[in-house]
């Protein structure tokens, strides 16, 4: 049946009956002189007293009795104010009860209402929330633990929404054997994620084994994999060489670069993966292999699968857990944080003391950072070292960036489809928002925007609560 939003509801006296007669709280009601002339179904329960039994009663009568170990409505009674207790009751129960004064037109005492609830039960909800939140804490002090080892390791910034969501992935699966597959753009911190990865799991102490796919000749991928016995080819050392793969038995094998990893080493790889076995070059035993994987590129895998420059089967055997890091022209929110952190490592390593001035935040944001964490370090050490005085300006850090900090400056990114109307929105508070902040006032704000105070205000206006 269709609703009629313009028909009034009018409660009547058995709605607001069967309102109260289905709470799980207690509600006790007595006049003005103490008699009682109400309580519903849960009351019964709670007090382990009918309620033939107690209506028309006084509340000094169930004092006597021992119903109740004492009377909020007593003392409501003397005070005319809300009186709180502890109860005690027949059914072996402690509630926590509430006395509320009712009164009549003419500020006279009319009735007594009294809620109660089992402290019992409170107490569990509250034990259970108690436990949650220490979870919560025991949760959050891991993270923070992981985050600060990390950030002194490896200048990894846990900020903003992304990076959080990838702790919290990465402490989820880190403990797992499952193979992880970390992508992102060149210098955004791929390998300081591996070593994440290896630290939050199981084998956190043997150890953690890097090979750099693409810095290795074709030639010389299979021996450096798995290594070759004495006398495989011209060259060899004797008594042969252990390839990084036995290295890492037992710990944690980072296979950076993957997707510069040859089609004839593919195989190879793939066999390992299925079998966990390897063969060392010129030799013919098996030797088992327990190590965990954990594999970085740049590259578009399925791209490359599509162009038959990386095998399909090799491609859904490392994508178990992908791990995307976003570059650092979206996470703009952070990149002061992190640069913080690098001017604080700066400091450290030349003994000085030298602090950012308030525009360096701006010089930050206005650029793309191609080059994404490894840029921003370098560029922040050169700022350090170049700059005169102990303040880092925007202005001279602009001047290290040269001629791409202006391409950037007037290049808006957008990092997700949304419609047009509300990206064309957000443009507008942004700038508007940036121009007031930088200029002072909206009569400068509008001059540097080139338009109208009055459209300045305007818009302030209509973004004042976003």
């Amino acid at each position: 049946m269709k609703h009629n939003s313009e028909t009034t509801f009018y409660p009547n006296e058995t709605f607001f009956q069967d309102l109260v007669e289905s709470l799980n709280s207690e509600i006790f009601v007595c006049d003005a002189a103490g008699y009682v002339i109400y309580l519903n179904p849960a009351s019964e329960y709670l007090t382990g007293r009918k309620k033939e039994n107690l209506l028309g009663k006084h509340i000094s009568d169930m004092l006597g009795d021992a119903t109740i170990s004492q009377s909020v409505t007593t003392e409501v009674m003397k005070t005319g104010k809300i009186s709180k207790a502890i109860q005690s009751v027949k059914s072996n129960r402690d509630l926590l009860a509430i006395g509320i004064p009712i009164f009549n037109e003419k500020d006279e005492l009319k009735y007594i209402v009294t809620s109660a609830q089992d402290i019992g039960e409170l107490s569990q909800v509250n034990n259970r929330l108690v436990e949650t939140n220490k979870a919560l804490i025991k949760e959050m002090e891991t993270m923070a633990i992981y985050k600060s080892e990390f950030l002194s390791d490896e200048g990894l910034i846990f900020v903003g929404d992304a990076m959080e969501s990838m702790v919290h992935t990465v402490s989820r699966i880190a403990p797992l054997d499952v193979i992880v597959l970390i992508q992102g753009e060149t210098g955004v911190g791929k390998e300081g994620v591996a070593k994440m990865v290896h630290r939050m799991g199981k084998t956190k102490n043997a150890p953690f084994v890097k090979i750099n796919c693409g810095m290795i000749p074709e030639s010389l991928f299979e021996s450096e994999l798995f290594g070759y016995e004495e006398g495989a080819f011209t060259g060899a050392l004797k008594g042969g060489k252990i390839g990084k793969v036995e290295l890492a038995n037992g710990g944690t094998l980072f296979l950076d670069e993957i997707g510069e990893l040859p089609l004839s080493v593919q195989v190879k790889l793939l066999e390992f993966l299925q079998e966990k076995t390897i063969t060392r070059v010129g030799g013919v035993k098996r030797i088992p292999i327990n190590t965990r994987i954990v594999a970085a590129t740049h590259r578009d895998l399925k791209e490359m699968c599509n162009k038959r420059t990386f095998r399909q089967d090799l491609y859904y055997r490392l994508n178990v857990v992908p791990l995307l890091i976003p570059p650092l022209r979206e996470r703009m929110d952070e990149i002061i944080h992190i640069a913080q952190f690098m001017l604080y490592k700066c400091n450290k390593k030349y003994n000085l003391n030298k602090t950012f001035d308030k525009d360096i935040t701006c010089a930050l944001q206005e650029y793309d950072w191609p080059g994404n964490l490894r840029e921003l370090e370098h560029a922040i050490e050169r700022l350090y070292v170049t700059a005169e005085g102990s303040i880092l300006t925007g202005a001279t850090l602009k001047s290290i960036l040269g001629q791409s900090i202006s391409t950037a400056h007037n290049k808006i990114i957008c990092t997700e489809i949304m419609p047009l109307k509300a990206a064309k929105s957000e443009v507008e508070k942004q700038l508007v928002q940036r121009a007031y902040k930088e200029a002072g006032s909206t009569y400068k704000a509008a001059k540097l925007l080139g338009i109208d105070q009055s459209t300045v205000v305007k818009i302030l206006k209509k973004h004042k609560n976003q």
